[in-house]
């Protein structure tokens, strides 16, 4: 494999669609677009991800798949579960084994890196730059935000330009995240809540953080925290000291 001029980093999320829209838009060459399997994603995701492939090389583009060492055994070496922040996982399963990769496509750090971050997503992001000329999580490499400026519905408009659809939620690379919120939660299948109780039984401690859901512990209890209205939810709480009857 030649050197690229430009890596995209992507999630196949709406602002990775947008992104590589960007790309073949401005007529980039030599453009590698990387999907990082987390190996925690939803099962629906693949199909998302391989429509994405086809789009990324109608654009004449490379598409590569980097593996890492997998949520659950990261989650079993460090005998828990990711915190909100810093969050281990960011690093271990898509830093890591990128810059790995970089290093051997790109040695000479000649790459342009390119990721999809708007502004607008976060208030943590309201200040992102649109360049980074020298990217510790991308080995040295600039960095390029192109898309930093765009508003939601400018995004979109992009992603009209593309076969795909605009997804109404975030990408589920990471399904749940341990930052998802009663929206995502609502839109798990049973397939992965019985991942994280397997995860939790495994482990022997919740996913997420008891005091982020009014007490709710273990993932059972986080649906039904995600499921209640907006202050309704009560923890199920029981008493096994064998003093109490029914």
């Amino acid at each position: 494999m030649s050197s690229p001029d430009y890596v995209i980093f992507a999630s196949g999320g709406n602002d990775s669609v947008a992104l590589v829209s960007f790309a073949d838009q401005k007529d980039l060459k030599n453009v590698i677009v990387c999907f990082s399997d987390t190996g925690w994603a939803s099962p629906q995701w693949g199909t998302r991800i391989e429509q994405f492939r086809g789009y990324v090389e109608s654009c004449g583009f490379a598409f590569v798949t980097l593996q890492s060492e997998g949520f659950m055994p990261l989650v079993i070496r460090k005998k828990g579960f990711p915190a909100n922040k810093p969050k281990f996982c960011t690093y271990e399963l898509k830093i890591k084994p990128a810059k790995e990769w970089l290093e051997k496509v790109d040695p000479d750090k000649e790459a342009t890196c390119m990721v999809g971050v708007r502004r607008e997503e976060s208030q943590a992001r309201a200040q992102w730059p649109e360049r980074f000329y020298a990217s510790a999580n991308h080995g040295g490499r600039e960095l390029w935000s192109p898309l930093v400026f765009l508003s939601e519905e400018q995004r979109n408009a992009m992603i009209l330009t593309t076969p795909l659809p605009i997804l109404t939620h975030r990408s589920r690379e990471c399904s749940p995240c341990v930052n998802s919120n009663r929206a995502d939660f609502r839109r798990l299948d049973e397939v992965d809540i019985k991942k994280v109780e397997d995860a939790e039984e495994l482990i022997g401690k919740p996913m997420f953080r008891v005091q982020r859901f009014k007490g709710a512990e273990g993932i059972r209890e986080v649906m039904k925290w995600a499921w209640s209205d907006h202050g309704k939810y009560q923890p199920e709480i029981s008493c096994d000291s064998g003093m109490c009857g029914g």
